[in-house]
């Protein structure tokens, strides 16, 4: 039987996390916290505003390939490009990228990197909507980090130098902007 091509796969859709849509069983991206938190806190967590999530999955099928969350978060203006310091306020309005995570069968195959894209796209209409400074995320630090950071890197985030959180890393939203436009 011949292997199944980039034309024979199911289109990729990312769409808003809709528990009666999306199949969450089977998930596991290889970090039990992640797979705990999509499995048994976010539909708690969407409900009472603190995150919204968006879910992968490939033609009909319903279950889930990968997912990312935001949120809103204020980080100090003292922690990142000169810029914000002289901004003349305390904190900075940016995005939170809660999570990122993809099915372990799934990975190496550009998901990650199309979640991510998807959530830049995304985070670029909120911040014309209400002002977001940057788009800001942790590094999961377990045996794969030099993996996730080295990923994050190549996609343009630089760490943030926060002191109580070396995992933390941004990308300024005018980065964004002139990379996807």
């Amino acid at each position: 039987m011949p292997a199944e091509t980039a034309a024979d796969a199911p289109a990729l859709t990312i769409a808003k996390f809709d528990k009666a849509l999306h199949d969450r069983s089977a998930f596991s991206c290889g970090f039990g916290p992640i797979d705990n938190f999509l499995k048994s806190s976010l539909s708690d967590q969407i409900k009472n505003g603190m995150v919204a999530a968006w879910i992968a999955t490939a033609g009909d099928d319903p279950a889930v390939l990968g997912f990312y969350t935001l949120g809103a978060m204020a980080i100090r203006a003292d922690l990142g490009p000169k810029k914000w310091q002289s901004a003349g306020v305390p904190d900075i309005p940016v995005i939170y990228i809660r999570a990122v995570a993809v099915r372990e069968d799934m990975q190496g195959k550009g998901l990650g990197t199309a979640l991510v894209v998807d959530a830049m796209r995304r985070c670029l209409g909120i911040a014309d909507q209400m002002g977001a400074a940057a788009i800001v995320l942790d590094v999961l630090k377990d045996e794969h980090f030099e993996r996730r950071w080295n990923f994050y890197e190549e996609l343009g985030f630089q760490p943030l130098d926060d002191p109580e959180n070396k995992q933390r890393v941004f990308i300024p939203m005018a980065n964004v902007r002139a990379t996807l436009g």
